[in-house]
């Protein structure tokens, strides 16, 4: 142990003498250390970490599926459909339904709000193991039309907008200007939905109140969570939930047809598609920590050689080898743990910053933060870096002669061969990783780049977007409704710079989507074969808003009103999979709902055709799309979109939009506000983030593998001093020793770069999904990074061989 302690000591001592080297190989690590400590922190939050719910591995999203034409996993349901699935099966001890809900709270404290919300079906909070701190759920009868005028209320809601009153239960509160009952608070630990089901996390709960029969069958507007019995596997349940489906396919032929539940659990349907992003994240930031071991082998490796002398003495003294090993070895420890220490200070800095840029992208994100699992992490990494980088002067060790070393001291040192084959290897290995992971970012950025050049169907720039959501119970007659959107529009349109305003019911590259089977005319179809297409109920100038071109016939126009022959739009694609090479202008759809032909809906007449617009992101396949007019359809929850002349008007705009809509209802306030691009950037937006997040891993890597070769160089190079004094006294040239210097350098690089091409064209295929429009081991790619870093290589190579050409010959002879 006295001696253990002693290597120690020395080794500090040796350390503190050289706070240079010190400094530089500690940065070197805290750098490596820091990027992986960083993303293992995301990955756990958001990929290891249960989500915040009581037995989250049995906890599922119930979605519908439809089989016509391409499997769809992600439908919605009725509450008729998840009544029966309710009834039936024998897997779950729970399932319900649930959608979004935003209404207007008053008779609270701090005024009029608009709060995120909940409605949910019976049997919600026991499926979700939610429980009361005050009173009660909601009881089976409240999910009757009438009765379902009560609300539970989130703990923080209860906290912030009723001053955690014990006494709530009971009261009352208006939303949308209808009286609601107070009926629980939920405890603290109660977490809502993850906002990939619903919108934002709700703070107060509503039933749903769906009549539960059979002419809402086809009402496919609800989301459902269900909680699986213990024991039972998810394949268990999806079995089950199949037989069930094909029970009432043959039960009611009409609305169920084709018609099926997809079983996924909550952690898999909210994080599903961010694994690829995130392991190829870690992996990214692995190889950055690789090549911070090779940076610091080669330090220590140059570091050993020039502590030759001292070794040879010590060894002639009667040093054993081993304790030689295990003195490099501790002062390789000192330097992982003051990496180690560095790098989760450079974590916890780089977690704060992911999270500010990422936490709107990916919301578990938020969650992130330097926990026991993390520090663990840290510090497992750092001792297997420790282990990587101490490795290469113990195998130097390991090789030591000692008459040579000794006859190298006497003639002022040179490399030896071993050194010099692992100092190649590690230079080489550092090129090779770095353009592994530029080739990564290269491709990434690549992909981001022409998704920006993807027309998406209509034009983004200058377009100001929000939501407007008129209360039911307020607006319960349609021509109401109509008549309110019609004056909003009027005013919007009088408004400065105002060019065009219009409102629809789903905004393209949004998470919403409103599917609706169809029938068309001439075209006879099984309930099972009739095609789905996304429906938008739009005013008159939505269109011209949003400039989505006109291909034929004509715009929907104020003449499309509520007595005025039903009007519809389709898009190109509709337009080619219902009519083919027909004129679909004069053709008829209608909205189909079973079970008969007494209660379906009037034909609707085709009167123009426009292009089609990307609804599910740049990167997918547009469905088909069809627009009807607000006035003949009658919609209460719309986004406003407004298109204006000048970019620099946006806030001044927001003001007057606002100002304007409060004096035609003072208890309307907007939310959601954005302009469209931002809309395009949010959509997006986790490609986005995987791209800087790699990229900034593939600068870290070039800038530490050319800091490395640099530092190679430069220490070989002046071990070479007298060499270079010799061969300039016999008549070599200053271009002679730059390009022998380069040599030196690039030829190690060159041999890396073609490794590295070779680990990139594989790699890349990892990167699949994530592309777009870009081949794996795409060739202009490889040759851009290649050449790149080859060129930076060689300016980490021409400093060094410069300044060996300004050396005095016979100050070089003089050399030791």
């Amino acid at each position: 142990m006295n001696g253990i302690l002693q290597d120690f000591r020395y080794g500090f001592r040796m350390l503190k003498k050289n706070p240079g080297f010190t400094w530089i190989a500690i940065v070197i690590l805290a750098l490596g250390i820091g990027a992986n400590s960083a993303i293992f922190s995301i990955v756990h939050a958001v990929l290891l970490k249960d989500l915040p719910y009581t037995d989250p591995e049995t906890l599922v999203v119930v979605w519908g599926t439809e089989k016509s034409g391409i499997l769809n996993l992600r439908n919605q349901v009725s509450a008729t459909d998840i009544a029966d699935y309710r009834a039936q099966n024998k897997s779950f001890d729970e399932i319900s339904t649930f959608t979004g809900w935003r209404p207007i709270i008053s008779g609270a404290g701090n005024g009029v709000e608009r709060v995120p919300a909940m409605q949910v079906g019976d049997g919600y909070f026991k499926a979700l193991k939610a429980e009361p701190v005050l009173g009660r759920v909601f009881r089976p009868e409240e999910q009757n039309e009438g009765k379902d005028f009560v609300v539970v209320l989130s703990h923080g809601l209860w906290q912030r907008k009723f001053g955690s009153d014990p006494n709530i239960i009971g009261k009352t509160v208006k939303l949308n200007l209808r009286v609601y009952t107070i009926v629980g608070v939920l405890k603290p630990e109660v977490h809502s939905l993850p906002t990939t089901l619903i919108d934002s996390k709700a703070e107060l709960y509503r039933p749903v109140a769906e009549p539960y029969d059979q002419t809402q069958r086809g009402a496919r507007h609800l989301r459902a969570i269900g909680r699986l019995k213990k024991g039972v596997s998810i394949s268990e349940a999806q079995a089950e939930m199949n037989a069930i489906a094909s029970r009432l396919e043959k039960q009611y032929p009409d609305d169920n047809t084709a018609r099926g539940i997809n079983v996924v659990n909550i952690s898999e349907d909210t994080v599903g598609n961010l694994r690829t992003s995130l392991f190829l994240l870690t992996g990214a930031a692995g190889l950055v920590l690789l090549i911070a071991c090779a940076n610091l082998a080669n330090l220590l490796l140059a570091r050993a050689a020039t502590r030759h002398r001292e070794i040879a003495v010590r060894t002639s003294l009667g040093a054993p080898r081993w304790r030689l090993v295990r003195q490099l070895l501790a002062e390789s420890a000192f330097l992982t743990v003051a990496g180690g220490i560095c790098g989760i200070l450079l974590a916890y800095w780089g977690m704060d910053a992911i999270k500010n840029v990422g936490a709107e992208i990916i919301p578990q994100i938020e969650n992130t933060q330097l926990n026991s699992q993390v520090i663990t992490f840290t510090v497992v990494t750092s001792l297997i870096a420790g282990l990587l980088f101490g490795l290469a002067p113990a195998f130097q060790i390991s090789r030591f002669d000692l008459t040579e070393a000794l006859k190298e001291g006497g003639r002022g040192g040179t490399s030896g061969r071993f050194q010099g084959r692992m100092r190649n290897t590690l230079v080489g290995a550092e090129v090779a990783l770095a353009l592994l992971l530029l080739a990564g970012a290269g491709l990434l950025i690549q992909s981001v780049a022409r998704l920006y050049q993807v027309d998406p169907g209509f034009k983004t720039s200058n377009v100001l977007t929000m939501n407007v959501w008129l209360p039911g119970f307020k607006y319960e007659e349609e021509l109401k409704r109509t008549k309110f959107f019609h004056r909003m529009i009027e005013r919007m349109e009088r408004l400065p710079g105002v060019v065009a305003a219009g409102t629809t019911t789903v905004l393209p590259l949004s998470s919403a989507f409103d599917g609706r089977t169809i029938a068309v005319d001439g075209q006879p179809r099984a309930a099972a074969d009739q095609p789905s297409a996304d429906m938008y109920v739009v005013t008159p100038r939505y269109t011209e808003a949003m400039q989505i071109p006109l291909v034929a016939g004509r715009y929907l126009t104020m003449n499309d009103s509520e007595t005025a022959p039903l009007a519809v739009l389709v898009s190109e694609s509709m337009s080619k999979q219902l009519w083919k090479d027909q004129n679909p202008i004069g053709k008829r759809i209608r909205l189909y709902h079973g079970p008969g032909p007494d209660e379906e809906t009037p034909w609707r007449t085709v009167v123009g055709l426009v292009r089609d617009v990307k609804q599910y992101g740049l990167d997918t396949d547009s469905p088909m799309q069809f627009y009807i007019p607000q006035a003949q359809f009658h919609a209460i929850y719309v986004t406003l979109v407004i298109r204006y002349s000048d970019r620099n008007m946006v806030d001044s705009l927001i003001r007057n939009v606002r100002k304007e809509i409060l004096s035609l209802d003072p208890e309307l306030p907007v939310f959601k506000i954005a302009t469209l691009e931002e809309v395009l950037k949010e959509s997006i937006a986790v490609r986005r983030l995987s791209m800087m997040l790699f990229g900034g891993f593939a600068l870290l890597a070039l800038c530490l593998a050319m800091a490395g070769i640099y530092g190679v160089v430069s220490y070989l190079t002046a071990r070479r001093t007298q060499e270079i004094g010799i061969r300039m006294t016999l008549g070599a040239q200053k271009k002679d020793v730059i390009q022998l210097v380069l040599n030196q350098g690039m030829l190690p690089a060159i041999v890396g770069a073609a490794a590295g091409l070779a680990g990139a064209i594989g790699f890349s295929r990892l990167m699949t999904k994530l592309l777009y429009e870009v081949r794996p081991g795409d060739p202009l790619t490889l040759v851009v990074v290649t050449m790149a870093i080859l060129a930076v290589t060689a300016l980490a190579c021409y400093i060094p061989a410069v300044r060996a050409s300004k050396v005095d010959p016979l100050v070089s002879l003089r050399y030791e």
